[in-house]
Formats: structure tokens, C-alpha cells, sequence
């Protein structure tokens, strides 16, 4: 079964620091993480070890604007 919840918005990078400092405490409780998708709440039951990754993507167009993108990965095996 796969299931993805997504949600997408414009943010101002207060709001995105807020947001990342939410889940960061989530993840710092030792408890289950509960994280916010758009209007739902999602329980998650990562173990204490989880594999995490960041990468940086940046693009420079001639025709297009550049654009850079962060991604944050963090993932485990469910029990």
C-alpha cells in the first residue's frame, strides 16, 4: 500500500523556518511524530535511527528564470 499526502504553498521564509523548527521538535521528543500536511495530521513511528539526506538543486536558464531547490529526505523501515 502506498499512500502520499502532499501539500504545496508559497511561504515567506519565517513561516518556512516555523515550520521546519515544528518538525525538528517532533523529531526531538522521542515520541511519534506527528506532522502537518495542508489541513491533516499525519502519526508517524520513526525509529531513534533514520536516514536523512539534502540535497541542493540549482538550474540557470537563458530562456527561464534559474531556480534553486533544497530537499530534505528522512526515512526508515516501519516496524
Amino acid at each position: 500500500m502506498v499512500e502520499k499526502t502532499v501539500n504545496q504553498s508559497e511561504l515567506d521564509r519565517s513561516s518556512v523556518a516555523e515550520s521546519l523548527r515544528a518538525l525538528a521538535d517532533e523529531f526531538e521528543s522521542g515520541e511519534d511524530v506527528h506532522v502537518r500536511v495542508g489541513n491533516k495530521s499525519i502519526r508517524l513511528q520513526p525509529p531513534e535511527t533514520v536516514s536523512y539526506e539534502v540535497s541542493v538543486h540549482e538550474t540557470s536558464s537563458i530562456l527561464r528564470s534559474s531556480r534553486e531547490t533544497i530537499t530534505l529526505t528522512v526515512d526508515w523501515k516501519t516496524q
